[in-house]
C-alpha cells in the first residue's frame, strides 16, 4: 500500500464520492454562513454604538463639569501686525 494513502483511501463507490463532496461543500457553506452572521452582528454593534455615542454627544451626557487637566485646552490667539522699523525709516 502506498504510504501517502495509508490513513485515508478515496472511496471507490461513486455514491460515496458524491456524498463526500456534498459533505465538503456543506462544511464550506456552513462556515461561510456563520462568517456572514458574525459580520452582520459586528456591523450591527458598530452602528448601535455609533448611534449611542452621537445621541450622548447631542444631549451633552458624559461630559464632566470641570475640564480634564490632561486633556486639550481652548486657546485664543490674537495676531498683532508690526511693521519693521527699517522699512518705515528709510525706503
Amino acid at each position: 500500500m502506498n504510504p501517502r494513502f495509508r490513513f485515508y483511501s478515496i472511496p471507490t463507490n461513486p455514491l460515496a464520492r458524491i456524498g463526500l463532496a456534498l459533505v465538503g461543500l456543506g462544511v464550506l457553506v456552513l462556515s461561510f454562513v456563520l462568517g456572514v452572521f458574525v459580520l452582520i452582528a459586528a456591523m450591527g454593534l458598530a452602528i448601535i454604538t455609533g448611534l449611542v455615542l452621537a445621541v450622548r454627544r447631542w444631549l451633552g451626557l458624559g461630559q464632566s463639569a470641570q475640564p480634564d487637566p490632561h486633556g486639550p485646552i481652548d486657546v485664543e490667539y490674537r495676531v498683532i501686525r508690526r511693521e519693521r522699523r527699517d522699512q518705515d525709516s528709510g525706503d
